[in-house]
């Protein structure tokens, strides 16, 4: 659970053992090769981010797929799951409450 000041970027369905590098406002939170998706809990990583409030800039790059840019305001959103489609295509979701996985 991500606790105050803290923003949790999911990678969820969709991943295949692809290349990501996920960055907040041009940092680098994650760069990791072979990112698999479990099948299981549908989850492929977790990574918790301590920011301040306000607004701030995620951007999902993944081998071969179009990058992924999307706008959160830490007052309202406590999560974002980014889903890779089978066509390639990386889509978001966000959301202020609770966000569990198996």
């Amino acid at each position: 659970m991500a606790e105050p000041g803290e923003l949790t970027i999911a990678l969820e369905e969709g991943f295949e053992g692809q290349h990501v590098v996920v960055a907040v406002d041009g940092d680098v939170v994650l760069d990791e090769p072979g990112v698999r998706t479990r099948l299981q809990i549908g989850l492929a990583r977790s990574v918790p981010v301590r920011l301040p409030p306000g607004d701030h800039a995620i951007d999902v790059r993944v081998d071969g797929v179009e990058r992924l840019s999307v706008r959160v305001d830490t007052g309202a959103v406590r999560w974002v799951a980014i889903s890779r489609a089978a066509d390639g295509v990386l889509d978001a979701v966000t959301g202020g409450g609770l966000r569990g996985y198996a």
